[in-house]
């Protein structure tokens, strides 16, 4: 739709905190793919841009300012002329839940402005997805994609192959500052000054890629199950399912991931969790 614009969720299939910088942020190493038909969208409604209307199961959970309204007026500060017509967020995307609801929806809504006002098509959409957040870049491009740094280099990745998942999240209440509270208890040290560079990962195909996040992990497990202790019924959960190649936490959390070769594992793996789990956000995708 020309008027809309798809804001995908975004996994992080790995997340190593390689320590703490000493300006506070931290350094990371994470594999990120995106759901190819879970997410939330961006519309244009009617009237002049006051602050961003939501709609969709998770619209109440949206309240004050957001990274939406942010990037509008990055937007129009960035492009003389440029007067924002009023934008809808239809948030199907648990909020605060691991998987960049928030990032996505500012990226989509730069994406969205940047192709419909003349006025902005010089406007740098990287630049201004630096200054939104760490997630903000990698879902602007919105691929699958080897992020370091605090999350401002990328490495763009093609797996080679079809990667499904099943998504799941309990609906936990979680803090607004739930991701700082993470990172707090994992206490990481301080990064070192020496430390090697190491070369990008090489994948022939969907099986190297399932290896690797294995192999990585996510920093943030242990921290996030001492904040949402049903983390660790979540992983059991999806790891039991049948033909389940790996399950993992994304990002700080609570979502869950377990991946799958085919299509139809996936699909029949959210079934069989949705059946025992209905209260539970579930949901199979394709991942790129």
């Amino acid at each position: 739709m020309l008027n809309s614009e798809f804001a995908a969720a975004k996994i992080n299939l790995t997340l190593e905190v390689l320590g703490r910088r000493r300006d506070g942020y931290h350094e990371i190493r994470s594999l990120v793919a995106f759901a190819q038909d879970v997410g939330d969208r961006i519309a244009f409604g009617s009237g002049r841009f006051t602050s961003t209307a939501a709609t969709g199961p998770f619209a109440d959970e949206i309240a004050g300012a957001n990274l939406v309204d942010k990037a509008v007026a990055a937007i129009a500060a960035a492009a003389q002329g440029v007067e924002p017509k009023q934008l809808i967020l239809e948030k199907n995307l648990p909020v605060a839940s691991g998987i960049g609801g928030g990032s996505a929806d500012a990226a989509a809504a730069l994406r969205l402005m940047h192709r419909t006002y003349p006025e902005a098509a010089g406007v740098d959409l990287t630049a201004i997805a630096h200054t939104l957040g760490a997630d903000v870049p990698v879902c602007l491009k919105s691929r699958a994609a080897l992020m370091t740094g605090i999350g401002e280099h990328l490495e763009d990745f093609e797996f080679r192959g079809d990667l499904f998942a099943v998504l799941a999240n309990p609906l936990a209440s979680a803090p607004k500052n739930k991701t700082a509270q993470v990172f707090a208890l994992l206490a990481a040290p301080l990064l070192a000054d020496n430390r090697p560079e190491e070369e990008p990962p090489v994948f022939s195909g969907v099986s190297d890629v399932i290896s690797y996040a294995a192999a990585r992990g996510n920093a943030l497990e242990a921290p996030a199950r001492k904040l949402f202790p049903i983390v660790a019924v979540l992983l059991a959960e999806l790891g039991g399912l049948p033909n389940c190649r790996l399950a993992q936490l994304s990002g700080a959390g609570p979502t869950c991931f377990a991946l799958f070769e085919t299509q139809g594992a996936a699909a029949s793996g959210a079934a069989e969790l949705q059946s025992r789990n209905p209260n539970w956000w579930i949901r199979s995708t394709r991942l790129a």
